[in-house]
């Protein structure tokens, strides 16, 4: 039998045949593919680079802290002392044989912080009827004196008692909780009587030991 002219015409059938790639493509095939694992492998070692940089920086805060007290440390505020003047404050005049009249205020402070503090350090001030500061004066705690001292001892004298430090027999030192301390402030080179009003005292600072 005689085959048809169709199926003799193979020039045809084979034009449709795609070339097989020769070692140019192939080559161009394998670069690309390294191209992509070499890219793959440099971002996974810049993700893994960027972890242990934040590791290193945040390392200190992520370990040292301990559960729960994160928060309270960063809003926690230093303790201030607290010291109140008590409201058995009094003040009266005396004559002094070196000082000539001086004016006198005792009384007592309180500890009311929750630990124990030193060096309490108290300002009186005296107003004149305008209501500005005619004289002020300052005294360490601890310090009282007695009122037959008051009239006999100089003023240098009675300065250097009131600006003890520690207190008599360190009684303003390491005052605890709750406890009390006297204090005594004298003024004097006092102005006329009748331009005084009133006077205030205040606590200037204290310690917490």
């Amino acid at each position: 039998m005689e085959l048809p002219e169709d199926d003799l015409n193979f020039e045809e059938d084979f034009s449709q045949v795609p070339p097989m790639p020769g070692p140019a493509a192939l080559y161009l095939a394998n670069k690309r593919s390294r191209q992509k694992r070499l890219i793959g492998l440099l971002g996974i070692l810049l993700i893994v680079g960027v972890g242990i940089a934040l590791l290193a920086v945040y390392k200190d805060s992520l370990f040292s802290s301990k559960p729960g007290t994160g928060s309270q440390t960063a809003t926690s505020v230093e303790e201030t002392p607290t010291v109140t003047i008590m409201d058995t404050t009094q003040a009266y005049f005396l004559e002094s044989a070196n000082a000539g009249q001086i004016f006198v205020i005792e009384g007592e402070v309180a500890n009311e912080s929750t630990r124990p503090v030193s060096f309490i350090l108290l300002e009186g001030k005296l107003y004149n009827t305008d209501n500005q500061v005619a004289q002020s004066q300052r005294c360490f705690c601890g310090n009282p004196i007695l009122k037959e001292e008051l009239t006999k001892l100089s003023i240098t004298e009675i300065q250097d008692k009131m600006m003890n430090r520690e207190g008599r027999d360190l009684s303003n030192v390491h005052i605890l909780p709750g406890n009390r301390v006297p204090f005594m402030l004298v003024f004097h080179n006092l102005p006329e009587l009748d331009a005084l009003s009133d006077y205030s005292i205040e606590v200037i600072s204290a310690k917490l030991d």
